[in-house]
């Protein structure tokens, strides 16, 4: 049978409905999970004003299970079996005796889904984890915004039943387009539901919406020979805010077209849900595309929409040209009435520690002007801009262009998608403020807890293992730690003794979850069995090792290395004596391990990973002749010690690379 849930509320903010979407539905499928309801997995469907719950299969009743509980042992006294037996509400005929037990079958018949149902869904109002949420007269539970209805429908038939959470009965019904088409529609089946709000000027699902705005936008713009800037950020908002999406073209007052593209775009995407329109050659176009509920009205509506746009750039040009006035240099002083942390000093502060962590002058000089324009009045206006208007006002005051760049790319990366920076002075000055961050939080004791994070350091974290793998070339992460810390310590700020080890710790934590994305857990294990000094090496040796593991000789050599720790596990080893082989192939291996051993510390010390696993390999054959001929455990026990020594020989040329105990068979 076919189940269709819909609660019908007040406006849904758009940038919740992504997550919402996600825990309505997770929520239910627990549910029926938990309850043993058999049931084809729900769909969810989302919008401004509702969000429904669609099983396309679903059983009448909940499983039937056996319980199977033990009891007692047979001779055990009358008392304990009584005891037994009233906790399972049976008889001592229905019990089952095995391997000397009382054994209880208890059958736990199901229930029907009309039953179950609305316990269901008033649990379901209650954990529903909302950001944020309401309270309204007649309900005993909060929800993101008050509800209104809730339609609810179970094989075609109304389930009609008080929801307490909510203070309203269920029925079924819903309605259309608040404006187009507000009256009642009588639901049935799901796809008949689906049409009628269709056919009401309501659009169910998320993505038909976003599609839909997006084809709009784009046989609009083609009708004009233009094209947009496509915002994901923006079309998810969009999409969020209508039920039926009408998309329309509006002008831009050209005495505003002089301002930078960022401020444009910024100006009408913050405040206006607008999308910026360009031209065939990928040049700001004055125009701007825009989202309504209702159908647009071109005579009144695209002159409101320009008219309350012509205000917004009005306050943009004005901010920007305020800040022309002035060099970017002025506001640097001013960063010192900006708190950073109460135990780490102002903006300023942590300005001047960027320039004593700074490996040249352009970083530095870079660092400098890093945080002055967080005080001009469009950053203010606009905190998204930070960065971007530091490198706009910088280029207009003929600072070098590198540096300029630099203030905006220093930002870098922001996100697990974006890209880092290429240049050396925006890459360093992006690594130099993450590692102060880091530094400055976890040497005054702020760690993150559980999901909490104010500061980002995770983020941080996570930047600077990718800016360090980015460089793909040597960087000793320790290095960079320590110069931060002694900027610290410049400005007499105290940290904790041990703050290196903390960081370096955190970063391994991080380090590893960014590798198991990529080969499996023990390979990252192996590697990061030594203090974290230098990311990339450290990555690069790991990505070799997991080529090698999918060798023939790197299994033989995996298997040659666990037999080698078998046999030394709690056993002392030193050099071996070569008067006391017995053999050729003790000889061989000796000579083997003597001339390759010091060709593969040299490999790892230039960071020649692949070359020191061709060295390994070429040790094989010695290796497989030393186990086919010898008896390490012989009867004479100097022999015996000095064919250990001869294996710890071994471990030690393996161990260089990694540790190999680590990895799984």
């Amino acid at each position: 049978m076919e189940l269709c849930l819909e609660i019908f509320m007040e406006e849904i903010p758009a940038r919740m409905q992504r997550q919402a979407k996600i825990d309505f539905q997770e929520l239910f499928a627990k549910e029926f999970k938990d309850l043993r309801i058999t049931c084809t997995d729900p769909e969810v469907f989302i919008g401004p004003r509702r969000i429904a719950l669609y099983v396309k299969n679903i059983a009448g009743f909940s499983e039937t299970i056996i319980e199977e509980r033990r009891g007692p042992k047979v001779e055990a006294p009358e008392v304990a079996i009584q005891g037994f037996l009233k906790s399972t509400g049976l008889t001592k005929n229905e019990l089952s005796q095995e391997n000397g037990y009382w054994i209880a079958k208890i059958e736990h018949t199901g229930k029907p889904i009309n039953e179950l149902f609305p316990s269901i869904i008033d649990k379901v109002l209650r954990t529903m984890p909302w950001p944020t949420s309401m309270r309204w007269p007649g309900a005993s539970h909060t929800w993101v915004r008050p509800i209104r209805n809730i339609c609810c429908v179970l094989d075609g038939k109304p389930l009609v039943f008080d929801v307490q959470a909510a203070g309203i009965k269920t029925n079924n019904y819903t309605f259309g387009h608040r404006f187009l088409n507000p009256e009642k529609i009588e639901v049935q089946k799901f796809e008949q539901y689906k049409k009628n709000l269709l056919d009401a000027r309501v659009v169910l699902d998320f993505d038909e919406r976003k599609n839909s705005i997006e084809k709009q936008l784009q046989k609009i713009c083609q009708q004009n020979s233009l094209t947009f800037l496509k915002d994901e950020s923006l079309l998810d908002e969009v999409a969020g805010l209508v039920e039926y999406p009408f998309v329309g073209l509006g002008n831009i007052d050209k005495k505003f077209i002089h301002l930078p593209a960022a401020v444009l775009s910024t100006s009408m995407r913050v405040h206006q849900k607008y999308f910026t329109i360009l031209t065939n050659s990928g040049d700001f176009a004055p125009f701007f595309g825009f989202v309504a509920n209702v159908p647009i009205n071109t005579d009144c509506m695209v002159p409101g929409y320009e008219r309350v746009l012509r205000a917004r750039l009005s306050d943009a040009a004005f901010f920007y040209e305020q800040d022309l006035k002035q060099k970017l240099e002025v506001h640097l002083d001013q960063l010192k009435n900006i708190i950073f942390h109460n135990d780490l000093g102002s903006v300023y502060e942590k300005v001047k520690r960027l320039e004593f962590c700074a490996p040249n002058d352009d970083v530095k000089q870079a660092a400098h002007l890093s945080k002055c324009d967080l005080l001009t009045q469009m950053v203010g206006e606009f905190p998204e801009l930070q960065g971007t208007m530091g490198e706009i006002y910088a280029k207009t005051q003929n600072i070098s262009p590198k540096i300029a760049e630099a203030l905006r790319k220093y930002y870098q990366p922001q996100g697990a998608n974006d890209t880092c920076p290429d240049d050396d002075v925006s890459w360093n000055l992006s690594l130099i403020d993450k590692i102060d961050n880091l530094v400055g939080f976890f040497g005054i004791g702020m760690k993150p807890s559980g999901s909490k994070d104010p500061y980002g350091l995770r983020r941080s974290a996570l930047g600077v293992i990718r800016l360090m793998l980015h460089k793909n070339s040597p960087n000793n992460l320790i290095d960079r730690l320590k110069k931060s810390i002694e900027s610290y310590a410049s400005q007499g700020v105290s940290l904790k003794l041990d703050t290196v080890e903390i960081v370096v710790a955190f970063i391994t934590e991080r380090l590893s979850a960014f590798l198991k994305t990529e080969m499996p857990a023990d390979r990252v294990y192996a590697v990061l069995d030594k203090p974290l000094e230098d990311i990339w090496l450290t990555v690069e040796r790991a990505r070799v090792l997991k080529d090698l593991l999918q060798t023939e000789f790197g299994t033989s050599l995996l298997g040659t290395y666990r037999r080698v720790i078998g046999i030394l596990k709690n056993i002392q080893v030193n050099q071996p004596d070569r008067q006391l082989f017995m053999n050729d192939v003790e000889h061989d291996l000796y000579n083997a391990l003597i001339e390759t051993k010091p060709k593969i510390d040299e490999y790892l010390r230039n960071f020649s990973f692949k070359e020191a696993m061709v060295m390994l390999s070429g040790l094989k054959s010695v290796i497989d002749n030393f186990f086919d001929q010898i008896r390490v455990m012989d009867d004479n026990l100097q022999i015996q010690q000095n064919r250990l020594n001869l294996l710890g020989m071994l471990q030690s040329a393996l161990d260089a690379f990694a540790n190999f105990s680590k990895l799984e068979g």
